[in-house]
């Protein structure tokens, strides 16, 4: 497991970014992948920096790491206000968008960007892991079956 520690401020979502992406192995990067975890990033770190320390300074710990499942995990570790995103209800999204409670639709992106989410609050902390699947290519030294594609004729 690789971990960053930073300053819960906006100047420091790039570094966020940044060291997410280089955790991931370049083989494993689909431009689609790359950008459901940039997008994914952006919002759960902006919502740390926003409401985690009303009035406050604060930080955040970023750690990745991958399993031999082959799901690419990013856990946000925060000492904030305590926020539980699974329990937050995403307005009715079929409801004409002037209608519409403010809030809750970069949480609803959230979760269908991501493969699955787990929150706790472990005393002081909001522990909140997400996952990403992240497809392996045929033929790729990961994978076992690999096969000869036909020839094209």
């Amino acid at each position: 497991m690789k971990t960053l520690e930073v300053s819960a401020d906006l100047n420091s979502l790039s570094a966020v970014q940044e060291f997410v992406m280089q955790a991931l192995d370049e083989s494993d990067r689909s431009e689609e992948l790359v950008q459901d975890i940039r997008l994914v990033l952006e919002e759960i770190f902006t919502n740390i920096v926003f409401y985690a320390y009303p009035g406050r300074a604060g930080f955040v710990v970023v750690s990745v790491f991958e399993g031999p499942d082959h799901v690419f995990r990013v856990r946000f570790t925060d000492w904030g206000k305590a926020f539980n995103p699974m329990e937050y209800e995403v307005s009715d999204l079929d409801q004409d968008f002037d209608r519409r409670e403010i809030g809750g639709l970069g949480i609803h992106l959230v979760r269908q960007l991501t493969h699955d989410i787990h929150y706790s609050r472990e005393g002081p902390c909001n522990v909140l892991t997400l996952s990403f699947l992240i497809p392996r290519l045929r033929g790729t030294p990961q994978d076992p079956q690999r096969k000869e594609p036909e020839p094209c004729h």
